[in-house]
């Protein structure tokens, strides 16, 4: 039960506000540790509201009603963001812990790095596929004649506009080139990397 007091309060928004704080603590992110907090919360945000009530717009209680119910689901929204989203567990990586084989490890030791990577979208693939990707695509290189080799070094690392100046083959018949070296990629294999 509640210990807040609500002294100059009409019924219908003490009902309406113990009522929400109540639903919220139901909702993942709160406890029933929260519900004073969250009734005092979604009071003083009715109360700065308050002033800008227009009588000739809504009832007071259609205006209570709407200023309760979007400050509730603002509070979900703000414990959903960033770094106090309560479905992030906050743990420490020195922590240690006992695992399923009864070893005392560090929390540190179960992540993989490459996992963490990929899946963060800080690497496409994991470090042995890129490893592996490299040796593919320089064996195609090295297959190619010395002037496409060269040229496709060359639009490895620039753009196809800065290559064309720097060799003065126009960007149509570079476009072409690319077609060549397209063909010796997917003969190998390598047709999803390109």
């Amino acid at each position: 039960m509640s210990q807040n007091r609500y002294h100059g309060i009409d019924e219908y928004t003490v009902r309406l506000i113990t009522f929400k704080a109540k639903q919220l603590t139901a909702h993942p992110g709160f406890s029933d540790a929260d519900r004073e907090d969250l009734e005092q919360e979604l009071l003083l945000d009715l109360l700065r509201r308050q002033p800008k009530y227009d009588p000739a717009r809504a009832q007071n209680n259609t205006f209570v009603a709407r200023v309760v119910e979007h400050r509730a689901a603002t509070l979900i929204e703000e414990r959903k963001a960033g770094l106090r989203d309560y479905r992030l567990q906050a743990f420490s990586l020195d922590e240690s812990f006992e695992d399923e084989d009864g070893v005392r490890r560090e929390r540190a030791e179960t992540f993989d790095q490459d996992d963490y990577l990929v899946r963060t979208g800080r690497q496409s693939r994991s470090s042995d596929e890129l490893r592996d990707l490299g040796i593919d695509v320089r064996s195609v290189v090295d297959q190619l004649s010395p002037k496409l080799r060269d040229l496709c070094k060359r639009l490895m690392r620039d753009s196809i506009t800065d290559v064309s100046c720097e060799t003065g083959i126009p960007r149509s018949t570079l476009y072409g080139v690319i077609g060549k070296i397209r063909v010796a990629f997917i003969d190998a294999g390598l047709e999803d990397y390109l």
